[in-house]
């Protein structure tokens, strides 16, 4: 919404922004440039009174004027950069930290596994040294006890259940060396991750530089501006 009541100073100073980039500063140009405020009439009305006040004006008011008008659009265009810059970098900042996160929680869950698989290992272990046992056991059974073929076949029911355990470990072994598998993948994927928001952090550090040193330029462009001196050319203005 347009506001109302408008200065001779800022229709002034879109007049003066116009003219700085080589737009010809009609009513309607002023009146866009001032955020579509202001009443024809009244800009009019200021314009006659600036083209009059132009007429006898001095070159040195003139500078003076633009001069004025470079610095205000100078300290806005460093604003506008610095926002920028540190908007993107608490967006970077907000990724790396959900990334870390997510690679510590990989790392808890990955521990866990480990210890859950070094557990079971532990188990078949015990339970394999013991099948070892209860093996030999029967083997001596049968050569001491030969016509005990009933115990014999009790036995071996016994050993039947052990191969059934020793499976059924080896399922759980085989589940478990899946998801140490799957998680070790996840932790891998999160690294890659991890090493691209690094190379983004690098691209954005890059682009840091590159503002400063456009700032720098126009800061040198402005002292020199004032001192009376040309600008220096950037390289790729040479």
């Amino acid at each position: 919404m347009a506001r109302s009541g408008i200065s001779k100073a800022e229709v002034q100073s879109a007049r003066l922004a116009l003219i700085a980039r080589g737009e010809n500063p009609s009513i309607d140009a002023v009146r866009i440039e001032m955020g579509n405020t202001g009443s024809k009439t009244t800009i009019h009305r200021f314009m006659r009174e600036l083209d009059a006040i132009d007429v006898d004006a001095s070159p040195t008011q003139v500078d003076d004027e633009l001069m004025s008008l470079v610095t205000r659009l100078a300290g806005r265009l460093r604003e506008q950069a610095q926002e920028h810059i540190e908007e993107v970098q608490v967006r970077l900042d907000a990724e790396k930290k959900e990334l870390q996160e997510t690679l510590q929680q990989t790392q808890r869950q990955l521990a866990d596994l480990i210890d859950r698989h070094a557990l079971q290992t532990t188990k078949l272990g015990t339970q394999t040294a013991t099948l070892l046992s209860t093996q030999q056991a029967l083997q001596t059974e049968q050569k001491h006890n030969a016509r005990l073929t009933q115990a014999a076949k009790d036995v071996e029911s016994r050993l039947q259940d052990k191969d059934e355990q020793i499976r059924s470990l080896k399922d759980q072994h085989l589940q478990a060396h899946t998801q140490c598998a799957l998680l070790q993948e996840r932790l891998s994927n999160a690294t890659k991750e991890s090493d691209k928001l690094q190379e983004r952090l690098t691209e954005r550090d890059q682009q840091n530089r590159v503002l400063e040193l456009i700032l720098i330029k126009t800061e040198v462009a402005l002292e020199n501006l004032r001192s009376g001196q040309p600008a220096v050319q950037s390289p790729s203005e040479s």
